[in-house]
C-alpha cells in the first residue's frame, strides 16, 4: 500500500492559466513558491500545480494570482519535459485534490484602497 499526499501552504508566483488539453480537458496551471523559513539561506522549492477538475479550475482561475495565499493538497510527482531549445528539464507537479485561496494578494503602494474591500486595510 501506498500514500502519496502533500499540503503546502505559500504564494502562488503568476497568475493561473486556464488550459485546455488536446482532448477538451479544462484544467488550472500555476507556479507555487514553497519557502523554507528554517534555514538561513531561505530556500524555495518551486512546485507546478494542476488543478484537473474542469469545473472547479473555472471557479478558482479568477481568484489565484500573483501572490495570493494558497493552500494547496495533492499527489506530487516528478514531470519530465523537453524544452523547445531540446533541454532536459524536470519539474515537480502536484495534481491539486483541494485548493484554498487564503488570502489575496498585496495592492501595489501606488492602488488606493476601494470602499469594495475595507477588511483588508490595515488598521491602527
Amino acid at each position: 500500500m501506498t500514500f502519496n499526499q502533500c499540503t503546502f501552504i505559500d504564494h502562488v508566483g503568476a497568475d493561473a492559466k486556464l488550459l485546455t488539453t488536446g482532448t477538451e480537458k479544462t484544467f488550472l496551471k500555476f507556479r507555487l513558491a514553497v519557502s523554507d523559513i528554517s534555514g538561513k539561506d531561505k530556500a524555495v522549492l518551486w512546485l507546478t500545480v494542476l488543478v484537473w477538475n474542469g469545473e472547479r479550475a473555472e471557479k478558482l482561475a479568477p481568484f489565484v494570482l500573483k501572490g495570493s495565499l494558497v493552500l494547496v493538497t495533492g499527489r506530487v510527482s516528478l514531470h519530465a519535459y523537453t524544452t523547445h531549445e531540446r533541454k532536459e528539464k524536470t519539474e515537480l507537479e502536484l495534481s491539486a485534490q483541494d485548493l484554498q485561496c487564503i488570502a489575496k494578494p498585496k495592492p501595489a503602494a501606488e492602488t488606493a484602497p476601494t470602499r469594495q474591500e475595507p477588511a483588508v486595510q490595515a488598521t491602527e
